[in-house]
């Protein structure tokens, strides 16, 4: 199993991944605790940086940078600061932008997480503010655009965030697309996973899987079964990868009984953000590969561990991922 893993892994840098999804900026707003304040009880951070990373497709995008295949990404980023940012980074990396839209109406979507602790302490996020943008009318990806990027892809992710850039007649195109090249096509979507039929994968959380059939699972595994397989029919899915946090995941695939992989690593989490783009990279990268979907899940687990031990909208590399192969099995 370690060989074939690693095997793997050796294969990520000749492909090519091309992402469909909302663009994020995600914030990390760093402070240290000063006083509590006189105006009202309240604590007093004095400001010390500003972190600004790709989030959300974006962040996925820039997974896959950095396990070292090539990458096309299509969504809606503003002309405004956030956007201006997360569009260089990517660029820089080598991402192919070009089916990106960059309406001047637009305001980049943006998640900014503040962070503080005392001077010998780690920083622990405290509130986290969300600026949401809904312009006057729809932003629509060009399909000729994102057609060319798909002519040589190896595989499609769908990074659905609920800000308006999957919409059905695009998604339509992407299965079709995936279906007459015979290359994987998985979804992570945040609010409307039912509505994602025919794909290779789905990778929700426990809360997205939870909050799309409208029943509490919690850790009732039984249930869990047969959530998980009840899924996989009526979506018409090849697998199913439900994230569980620190208790790992879990793999669903038709006709066979569910495999829980236990989460690798400790589960004294540092920080869960982007933790999901992560696994949807690695697992599609794998399943991309020729992998199978058991071996996908477990390299997809491997990488969610390493990520989540780090500060921040974090990724993984091939380097950290063989490590971690290498010193597990």
């Amino acid at each position: 199993m370690r060989k074939h893993l690693l095997d793997i892994v050796e294969k990520f840098a000749g492909r090519k991944i091309v992402v469909v999804g909302d663009i994020i900026a995600d914030e990390f707003l760093y402070g240290r605790i000063a006083r509590i304040s006189r105006e009202a009880p309240v604590l007093v951070l004095e400001y010390r940086n500003l972190v600004r990373l790709p989030g959300g497709a974006a962040n996925a995008a820039n997974n896959l940078l950095d396990l070292g295949c090539r990458v096309s990404i299509a969504g809606i980023a503003g002309r405004d600061a956030a956007g201006e940012d997360i569009v260089t980074i990517l660029h820089d990396k080598g991402v192919d932008i070009r089916p990106l839209r960059r309406p001047r109406s637009y305001a980049t979507p943006i998640k900014t997480r503040v962070l503080a602790g005392a001077h010998h302490s780690a920083p622990q996020q405290i509130v986290r503010i969300d600026r949401l943008h809904n312009p006057e009318s729809a932003v629509r990806l060009s399909w000729s655009l994102l057609s060319q990027s798909l002519r040589s892809a190896d595989g499609i992710i769908v990074s659905d965030y609920g800000y308006g850039a999957v919409v059905p007649d695009v998604f339509s195109g992407l299965c079709r697309v995936a279906e007459e090249r015979s290359i994987p096509i998985v979804v992570d979507s945040r609010f409307r996973m039912s509505e994602f039929k025919g794909v290779t994968s789905i990778t929700p959380n426990i809360t997205e899987l939870e909050a799309s059939i409208g029943i509490s699972i919690g850790a009732d595994k039984e249930l869990l079964r047969k959530v998980g397989g009840r899924v996989l029919r009526n979506q018409r899915l090849r697998s199913l990868l439900v994230t569980q946090g620190r208790f790992g995941m879990t793999l669903f695939e038709s006709g066979k009984p569910p495999l829980h992989i236990p989460i690798y690593g400790t589960d004294e989490v540092a920080d869960v953000t982007g933790a999901g783009d992560t696994v949807i990279a690695v697992f599609t990268l794998a399943l991309a590969c020729g992998a199978s979907h058991e071996c996908a899940a477990r390299l997809a687990n491997y990488a969610g561990g390493i990520v989540v031990m780090k500060r921040g909208t974090a990724t993984v590399t091939r380097a950290e991922l063989s490590t971690a192969i290498q010193e597990d099995l």
